[in-house]
């Protein structure tokens, strides 16, 4: 599993390995079977994207008479740090405080998710 997966995915790409992150092991049929009802996409657009996504180096296929059988390459918490790293050099100019702020401005965050957020500032500076 690559450790830094240093591309970000299209909108797309992102919605596709969502799936492939929950389902862990699939196929391409699967990938299009999980999609949303009202998600219209053809199967060939979600076959070209794996393979789109297998060049990237986020998945791998393995062929088995006539399926297709996925895995991610790269796990979603891997992801979701590259992505976050990428979002605070590129946009926020590498204050994390900045993008914090900007978190806390527009979600419209519960109180149990502010007090967790409390307590992991509180563990950290406590390290």
């Amino acid at each position: 599993m690559p450790k830094n997966f240093d591309r970000q995915f299209t909108e797309l790409e992102l919605e596709l390995m969502q799936i492939v992150w929950n389902l862990q092991e699939c196929s391409i049929r699967g990938i299009f079977d999980a999609l949303p009802d009202d998600r219209e996409l053809a199967y060939t657009t979600v076959a070209t994207m794996v393979k789109i996504l297998e060049k990237k180096g986020a998945i791998s296929c393995q062929k088995k008479d006539r399926t297709i059988t996925v895995k991610p390459k790269i796990d979603r918490t891997t992801y979701e740090e590259t992505s976050l790293k990428y979002l605070n050099e590129k946009v926020f100019k590498g204050d994390a405080s900045t993008m914090v702020t900007r978190l806390l401005d527009v979600e419209d965050l519960s109180i149990d998710e502010l007090k967790e957020i409390k307590k992991l500032l509180n563990e950290r500076l406590r390290s």
